[in-house]
């Protein structure tokens, strides 16, 4: 199976990160190209001769219908280079799997990548109900003899787009409101173990009310959780709300460009690491659907 770098995996989760996570009037990201640049930093992982796929594995497979937060969640996502993520839980609140895949002519080979399982998996393919579904025999993550998933279909699935990427001048002493929209604030710790832990707040712009959407995700690259928020930026003051924990927060924070050129935001009571502080690097823009 082919084996992807880190880099490669932080560019493909900008691809999945949310993906069928948000109901329908938040954004879904993407970044194809960021990807293809991603994989050419890393070439030694490239293999000449990669294992046939079918490429009608290729998408999103959703098991139920999600209109709104709190809906039960479960999909596949088959990339065409041979990786993808298994996500469950509910629409607002998830985990996540990644794995590599190989195979066709009914049978996929599936391996995880923080436990190292493999699984061969029977599928075929179906047409009911105006809809193309994935018959799953032998599905690792569901307790079932075959389980189905159908492809999602809409405006959420179509092509995506990178926003604005005017930044904020930062040479006065206050932030400006809405500097921290339409970006990814990572923070990343190698482990000594192997693996790269993260924490990563995924803020979409602000709304002419002052009330922005975005995501928290946080694990490693093999494992991850997203959760969605609602949040709002005024000057050095943050407020977080995350709906499926009925949860609120706020804290100070800071905003400054560092001597690499890369901004910088700390988040004095971070919500997400049990109230400390936290610096984040300006990852780059964060996604949003076209119509």
């Amino acid at each position: 199976m082919r084996m992807l770098c880190p880099s490669s995996l932080v560019a493909a989760l900008l691809c999945a990160l949310v993906l069928l996570d948000p109901p329908s009037e938040m954004p879904t990201p993407t970044s194809t190209g960021l990807l293809d640049a991603a994989i050419e930093t890393c070439p030694e992982d490239q293999v000449a001769d990669a294992p046939a796929i079918d490429a009608r594995l290729a998408g999103i497979w959703q098991r139920h219908e999600t209109l709104q937060e709190g809906d039960l969640m479960r999909f596949y996502f088959f990339h065409p280079d041979g990786f993808g993520i298994y996500r469950y839980g509910k629409v607002g609140l998830t985990n996540t799997h990644s794995f590599d895949y190989s195979g066709g002519q009914g049978v996929v080979d599936l391996r995880f990548r923080k436990t190292g399982e493999a699984h061969a998996v029977g599928y075929r393919f179906e047409q009911s109900g105006g809809r193309t579904w994935l018959v799953l025999a032998g599905d690792p993550r569901e307790d079932a003899a075959e389980v189905r998933y159908f492809r999602p279909e809409g405006p959420n699935h179509g092509a995506c787009a990178v926003g604005p990427l005017t930044l904020p001048d930062l040479s006065d002493s206050t932030v400006p409101t809405g500097a921290l929209g339409n970006r990814l604030w990572g923070e990343e710790l190698r482990y000594a173990t192997g693996g790269m832990g993260f924490s990563i707040y995924q803020l979409q712009p602000q709304a002419i009310d002052g009330r922005g959407v975005g995501w928290h995700h946080r694990g490693d690259y093999d494992e991850w959780t997203t959760e969605s928020l609602t949040y709002r930026q005024q000057g050095d003051r943050l407020a977080f709300a995350f709906p499926l924990r009925h949860e609120v927060a706020s804290t100070g924070l800071a905003l400054w460009t560092a001597g690499d050129g890369v901004r910088r935001l700390r988040i004095d009571d971070d919500p997400r690491d049990f109230w400390r502080p936290h610096t984040y690097r300006d990852m780059g823009p964060s996604f949003a659907c076209t119509p």
